[in-house]
């Protein structure tokens, strides 16, 4: 884009919003060709020679740079001891070379001056001063010599000051051989070392010829002819300039489309964003859009597959072989365009067959990607991203409970101690345990209105989550509530001792295995063969994870310890409100038979799993189960222990429900051997 480049404006005329090649252009046909006047003032209609002594004399500050040490004069014979337009300026003191004494360079002093230097390369002959009373420089002050370009002889309102006169003046004295006066401006100071004369040395010729300067084409004449005043369209507004009048008509008028008048804001053709010049429009452009004005780097890619047959572009192999068949393939239509029909046909034929292939790879995607995500977020869930373990957790959320105010610090260090003698000892620390909660729920139901009857399991006490599983240990504190119910009986305690003990004589030490050594035994049973299935979606490794377990895993459990057991599957909803009646009704016939030891039932559920330990028979036989939860603290079961264990038929409703039920021992093993593999009872069938 134009913008991004530096634009010029032309010193002469003013005319803005140029490129380097139109500033050329612009400069050549404008004020070198265009016309016969100075390209720096009004003044024209002057021969070539004239023109160029002028523009030498009046303008060489604004052609020449202002240095001191650089050689102005080609050759410099011309000069003669001048070597410099500073020097010449100095001797003389014309507004019109360099800019005045004012402005020249300070006072340096050479070798050859009569003071022991000489005044920067030139001397004047003749120097003389009228001062007025106060020590000031009169204004009509000269020399003794003639400078040809200040009359001495007349005020400035007297002489004729016109270029031609001062050129027809030089060319006289020059004829005559007159050498040339030079005058001192009045602001010059009358005190300088200048303006000491000197009778040894002849004054040069002021001889500018050599600074050349492109100029127009000469038209001849030396007097300025006035041209016709042009009128601007717009208003009555005249100038004698066309170059004026149309600055005036840009600047004035406000036309947008001058490029005199430059937009007040630079807007970015590729955002909304606008800048006020266009430096800062280009560094938006190589900082915000680069990327997209960058040529894109060269791909190999691979040629395009061409229909021999129709010629169409953009198939791939596959895509090209099933377009071919397709020409072939397609039944003709009947009509006279029968040909062209087929043609048709068989493209839209193939095209419909191209776009189904599309859209059935995107759906297929989409759903390897939600499936992934899905698997992640379950991985994580259930403790399979392999993340922590209960000690880690513990040692975590001990502190987490000391820095929240829930611990204090003789409690965290009790509390240390206690998980580290759990984990060497392989029993669990009790800290969460609320003991035969069983009988304090058969008070409170017996006692309770509209109650028939409650049918409860043995003694079991209720474990609750610590801050070592919580989120992830519900499965292993429901097996240890079936465990004190199952470690309470003499029926159990000697065959489940013995295995957790793993010997005869320390079966009197076993107490509650703790979730690592429940761990650890589910391992060892996967190592016995049990459950290979499950071994397997497990990844055979429970220790030192957060993995949860299931109702397959409290299954191999039982079986590793010689226990009998049944999977019962309640694998969908048996009413029309999507809850479980005859779940409800088997849960009922379970508790209600009145054997000696009724252990309690795992109750294994979408996401969580809970121990069912009574059921309730109300007037009108309606059904509550009472359950306990993992997840509900010992100081809330206590406090609302009828309103957290009942739980009616509406409150049921998950798709599915899996219950492990212990039915007695493993006595032979052929049995023990077919519990290897696990099965389950569906109901309903």
């Amino acid at each position: 884009m134009a913008s991004c480049f530096p634009l010029h404006t032309c010193e002469l005329c003013g005319q803005e919003g140029l490129a380097e090649a139109d500033m050329r252009t612009h400069m050549k046909l404008e004020h070198v060709e265009g016309s016969p006047m100075c390209p720096f003032c009004d003044l024209g209609d002057l021969s070539h020679d004239d023109m160029e002594l002028h523009v030498n004399s009046a303008h060489l500050d604004f052609l020449t740079p202002e240095s001191d040490d650089m050689q102005y004069l080609e050759g410099g014979g011309g000069m003669g001891e001048w070597k410099s337009i500073w020097e010449l300026d100095k001797c003389a003191g014309e507004e019109g070379l360099a800019g005045g004494l004012g402005e020249s360079p300070p006072y340096r002093e050479g070798r050859d001056s009569p003071e022991g230097g000489r005044w920067g390369g030139g001397s004047c002959r003749e120097i003389r001063s009228d001062a007025d009373s106060n020590g000031r420089v009169n204004g009509q002050a000269g020399c003794s010599s003639d400078n040809p370009f200040v009359d001495s002889d007349l005020s400035d309102t007297e002489e004729d000051t016109t270029v031609c006169s001062v050129v027809e003046k030089v060319k006289d004295r020059q004829e005559k051989g007159e050498p040339p006066k030079i005058h001192v401006l009045p602001n010059s100071n009358p005190e300088s070392p200048r303006k000491r004369p000197r009778q040894d040395t002849p004054s040069p010729k002021l001889n500018k010829s050599h600074l050349t300067l492109p100029l127009r084409r000469p038209t001849g004449g030396c007097s300025p002819v006035l041209a016709a005043p042009l009128t601007c369209p717009m208003c009555p507004h005249t100038d004698t300039n066309p170059e004026a009048l149309q600055e005036h008509v840009n600047r004035v008028h406000l036309d947008d489309l001058s490029p005199m008048i430059q937009s007040p804001s630079h807007p970015c053709p590729l955002c909304s964003h606008k800048f006020t010049n266009p430096t800062l429009l280009q560094d938006h452009f190589n900082s915000t859009h680069h990327s997209d004005l960058s040529p894109a780097r060269p791909q190999h890619t691979a040629p395009a597959l061409v229909c021999p047959i129709c010629n169409q572009t953009g198939w791939s192999a596959a895509q090209l072989q099933l377009h071919v068949e397709s020409h072939f393939s397609s039944p003709p239509s009947p009509g006279p365009s029968s040909s062209l029909s087929s043609g048709q046909s068989g493209h839209s034929s193939a095209s419909d067959l191209v776009l189904a292939q599309e859209l059935e790879r995107r759906e297929k995607d989409r759903r390897r990607v939600e499936e992934e995500r899905q698997f992640a977020s379950l991985q994580a869930q259930y403790g399979m991203d392999e993340q922590g373990n209960f000690t880690q957790q513990s040692a975590s959320g001990l502190r987490k409970a000391v820095v929240s105010g829930q611990l204090s610090v003789v409690d965290y260090y009790e509390r240390s101690h206690s998980l580290a003698e759990s984990e060497k000892s392989g029993v669990d620390d009790g800290s969460s345990v609320t003991a035969r909660v069983t009988n304090t729920i058969r008070g409170l139901s017996v006692g309770s209105h509209g109650v028939v009857g409650t049918y409860m399991a043995s003694r079991t006490d209720h474990f609750a989550a610590t801050f070592g599983d919580k989120g992830w240990g519900c499965g292993f504190r429901n097996l240890q509530m079936m465990l004190s119910c199952l470690l309470n009986t003499t029926q159990y305690r000697e065959i489940v001792a013995m295995r957790l003990a793993g010997n005869k004589n320390l079966m009197g030490m076993v107490g509650m295995p703790s979730i690592p050594r429940l761990q650890k035994v589910i391992e060892e049973a996967w190592r016995a063969g049990f459950d290979r299935a499950g071994c397997e979606q497990l990844g055979g490794r429970l220790v030192n994870t957060r993995k949860w377990i299931g109702a397959t895993e409290v299954a191999t459990f039982l079986s590793f310890c010689n226990l009998d057991w049944e999977i019962i599957d309640f694998h969908s909803p048996t009413a029309g409100d999507g809850s479980h009646p005859l779940m409800f009704q088997w849960m009922l016939d379970y508790f209600s038979k009145g054997e000696s030891v009724t252990p309690p039932l795992y109750l294994q559920h979408q996401g969580h799993s809970r121990t069912v330990v009574g059921v309730e028979q109300l007037v009108g036989s309606a059904i509550k189960l009472l359950i306990l939860d993992p997840s509900h603290s010992s100081t809330s079961l206590q406090q609302n222990t009828m309103r957290l264990v009942r739980k009616t038929l509406a409150s049921m409703k998950s798709k599915q429900y899996q219950v492990v039920v212990v039915r007695g021992v493993i006595d032979t093993p052929a049995k023990r051997d077919s519990k290897k593999v696990i099965r389950s009872t569906r109901i309903p069938p």
